[in-house]
C-alpha cells in the first residue's frame, strides 16, 4: 500500500515539473518578444493585456487546493480597490497619458525604457499574475 502511493507521488512529479518547466519557457519567451513593442503604443498595451487576461481565466476557472475563510468587509475592500484601480486606469487612458493623472503605464515608463528593463518587468509581471493564478 504504501509502496504503490509513493509509485504514484513519483509518477505524478515530472508532469508537475513539465507544467512548471513549460511556464517558465512561456514566460520568458513571452517576455523577450513583448519587450520588443515600443512602450506607451497599443501594440504594448496588447501585449499586456492579452495574457493579463489569460491569466485571469485561468485563476477563475481551476479550484482552490484549500479554501480560505474571509470576511465580507476584506472581500469589500478588496472589489473597491481593483475597481477604483480599473476606473483610474481606463480614465486615464480615455483621457491620454497625462503627467497631472498617468496611468501605470506611464508612471513606469521611465524605469521601463530601455529593452532589458522591459523584458525583467513583462516575467514579473507574468509571473506575479502566474502566481496569484495558481492560488
Amino acid at each position: 500500500m504504501v509502496e504503490s502511493r509513493q509509485r504514484e507521488e513519483t509518477a505524478s512529479r515530472p508532469l508537475l515539473l513539465n507544467r512548471y518547466a513549460a511556464l517558465v519557457v512561456f514566460i520568458a519567451g513571452y517576455a523577450l518578444l513583448a519587450a520588443v513593442a515600443r512602450p506607451l503604443t497599443l501594440p504594448a498595451s496588447f501585449t499586456v493585456l492579452v495574457p493579463g487576461l489569460a491569466i485571469i481565466v485561468w485563476g477563475a476557472r481551476r479550484t482552490p487546493k484549500r479554501t480560505v475563510k474571509t470576511t465580507r468587509s476584506t472581500v469589500v475592500t478588496w472589489f473597491v480597490l481593483l475597481g477604483l484601480f480599473c476606473v483610474w486606469e481606463l480614465v486615464a487612458f480615455g483621457w491620454g497619458n497625462d503627467p497631472a493623472h498617468p496611468t501605470l503605464s506611464l508612471a513606469f515608463d521611465p524605469v521601463l525604457e530601455n529593452y532589458p528593463a522591459r523584458v525583467f518587468g513583462y516575467v514579473i509581471w507574468l509571473s506575479t499574475g502566474a502566481w496569484a493564478a495558481s492560488r
